[in-house]
């Protein structure tokens, strides 16, 4: 006979480690919710508009809320400091002219700034079986 191997019947019972969340986490999440375009997205080399758009939010943001250099913000997109630099103003300049963008640029600013605040207790569980994130309900 083969031994049989007993595992927690709950999700939280499988979780064994925990990844820390980082700020660029946030922002492409927020990206993601807002603009509907993924991180994979953001990190190609696709030129479609609306994919430039949601990379040049993202340095924009970054840059304004995180306040690293260019070059770190560049390697979460795999571009160099000066494209991030270019990046950051283009959408600042379209955020002054484009309506949609102005919007979706304050909707997210106010769904992360307080997340980035208290970065440092976000830290969410990876189940080990399936290493997907477990997401708690917390009760406030």
């Amino acid at each position: 006979m083969g031994k049989i191997n007993v595992q927690s019947s709950t999700i939280e019972g499988r979780a064994e480690e925990r990844v820390q969340v980082t700020e660029y986490d946030i922002i492409f999440g927020a990206i993601r919710r807002e603009m509907k375009i993924t991180k994979e997205q953001i990190v190609s080399r696709s030129r479609l508009r609306d994919i430039v758009e949601a990379r040049q939010m993202f340095c924009l943001l970054a840059r304004d809320l995180i306040k690293e250099g260019s070059a770190k913000v560049g390697q979460q997109i795999k571009r160099d400091h000066a494209t991030v630099l270019y990046s950051a103003a283009s959408m600042r300049n379209l955020c002054a002219v484009d309506k949609r963008l102005a919007i979706a640029k304050n909707y997210i600013e106010k769904d992360i700034t307080p997340k980035i605040k208290r970065i440092s207790e976000l830290t969410i569980p990876i189940c080990k079986h399936c290493k997907q994130p477990i997401y708690e309900e917390r009760v406030s």
